[in-house]
C-alpha cells in the first residue's frame, strides 16, 4: 500500500481519541511525539485544510464567551478508516522505521487498539525477508565498495529485525 506523506496519518492519529483544536493537536503531537515528529503551525493548518478536503476530517466553529472562536476538527468515518488501515500495515521502507513505524507503534499503544502483535510481526517478516534478499546479493556482488554498503544495510536491518523483537514486542504487549 503506497502511503500517503506519514504527517497526515499523525495528524489523523492524533485525532483518533477524539476532536481537538489546532493548538491541542500540535500541543498532542509536540508532547506524545515530539521525540520523532515535528509539525509546524503554518504546516499544521494546510494539512488540516487538506484533510478536510478529502473528507477525513470535518470541522466546526467552537463560540467562546471571552476569548476568540476557534475551530475544532473531528475525524469522519472515512478518515478513521483510512488512518486505520495505514496504522496496521507495515512501513514500505526501511528509512521510514524510525518515524513512521514507531508513530504506528505509539497510536496502536496510546489508543488501546488490537493488532499490534500482527503488525510488529508483519513488520519482521518482511524486514527478514529483505536482510535474506541482501545476504544472497551480498554473495554474488563484485566491488569492495558495493560489499561495504550492502553490508551497512544488512547491518540495520539484522538491527531493527533484533528491536523488533525485543522492544517493540514488549512495548505492544504490555498493558
Amino acid at each position: 500500500m503506497k502511503t500517503r506523506p506519514a504527517t497526515e496519518f499523525a495528524l489523523l492519529g492524533a485525532l483518533r481519541g477524539g476532536s481537538k483544536h489546532g493548538y491541542e493537536i500540535l500541543q498532542f503531537l509536540e508532547n506524545r511525539l515530539g521525540s520523532t515528529w515535528y509539525v509546524s503551525t503554518s504546516q499544521l493548518y494546510a494539512l488540516l485544510k487538506r484533510l478536510e478536503d478529502r473528507g477525513w476530517l470535518r470541522s466546526s466553529i467552537e463560540v467562546q464567551e471571552t476569548r476568540p472562536s476557534k475551530r475544532v476538527f473531528s475525524l469522519t468515518a472515512k478518515g478513521k478508516k483510512t488512518f486505520d488501515q495505514w496504522l496496521m500495515s507495515p512501513t514500505e521502507h526501511v528509512r521510514d522505521l524510525r518515524v513512521e513505524f514507531l508513530a504506528k507503534v505509539f497510536f496502536i499503544k496510546d489508543l488501546q487498539l488490537r493488532g499490534g502483535r500482527e503488525l510488529v510481526q508483519c513488520q519482521t517478516s518482511i524486514l527478514e525477508s529483505l536482510k535474506s534478499s541482501l545476504v544472497e546479493r551480498r554473495k554474488q556482488e563484485e566491488g569492495e565498495f558495493k560489499e561495504l554498503v550492502l553490508d551497512a544495510r544488512i547491518a540495520s536491518i539484522a538491527s531493527w529485525i533484533e528491536w523488533m523483537k525485543k522492544r517493540a514486542a514488549a512495548f505492544i504487549s504490555r498493558g
